[in-house]
């Protein structure tokens, strides 16, 4: 087989798993399990339950793809091992991922705590509901951030690291991680760039320190500060109507 055609099956499969997320989150309100009173927790439950199984379907057709490069990329991988250059991070050749990833955790969660704090300001919230939320945020943040990287960091990088370059396996990976959030938050064009940059800097991660820790927590700590904001807007909303 062609190294072209190798590369195919799993882009297609990545774009598939990708709609898929995107049709269950559009049904995840309609699902009957209800765990909590509260309507956000419902959807976050029923689409999280969801999302974890797809990713182990996106595991298991990784492993049926590349039984070696899942092996490989399969673990937590070498967390201090040395980064490639990245001007757009300011990181240099030779830098440690040890070092990397924590500048990286502080300097991408402050820009979008910035963006979240905006999308909250002037919104009305009873904290002591919020607080109560606090241990779903941290599950679903958990729940959402491994299985999105399965999907498109596992499930492109284990089958493709041989195939293709890094530049090329970084971008698609961004590309599809980005257009997939063009319905997130934040959403439209602004989303798609942001998750797209997010997603090339947490591929490149992968590539090089030969597993997900790094990009698994970084997505962990973005997922913590949106699920939260969401949480927060929704509480916002429904303080609102009880008002009226």
């Amino acid at each position: 087989m062609a190294p072209t055609k190798e590369a195919i099956l799993p882009i297609l499969l990545t774009i598939l798993f990708t709609v898929l997320i995107l049709k269950i989150r559009a049904f995840s309100d309609k699902s009957p399990l209800a765990v909590s009173n509260n309507k956000y927790v419902n959807s976050q439950v029923n689409f999280q339950l969801a999302l974890v199984v797809l990713s182990g379907f996106s595991l298991l057709a990784t492993f049926l793809l590349s039984r070696s490069g899942f092996l490989h990329y399969f673990s937590f991988g070498q967390i201090a091992a040395p980064a490639q250059e990245l001007n757009l991070f300011r990181i240099r050749q030779g830098d440690r991922w040890l070092e990397t990833g924590l500048s990286l955790c502080v300097v991408i969660s402050l820009t979008t705590g910035v963006f979240m704090y905006v999308q909250l300001k002037g919104t009305r919230n009873d904290w002591a509901t919020v607080r109560n939320g606090i241990g779903w945020v941290l599950v679903f943040s958990l729940t959402n951030s491994f299985a999105e990287e399965m999907i498109f960091r596992i499930g492109l990088i284990a089958p493709l690291a041989k195939i293709v370059s890094p530049d090329t396996l970084f971008f698609v990976s961004a590309l599809i991680f980005g257009l997939a959030h063009f319905w997130g938050m934040p959403n439209g064009i602004i989303g798609v760039l942001l998750a797209g940059v997010l997603g090339y800097v947490l591929a490149k991660s992968v590539y090089e320190t030969n597993g997900f820790f790094w990009a698994w927590t970084i997505h962990f700590l973005q997922d913590i500060l949106i699920i939260g904001s969401l949480y927060l807007m929704d509480n916002a909303k429904s303080l609102k109507l009880q008002s009226r």
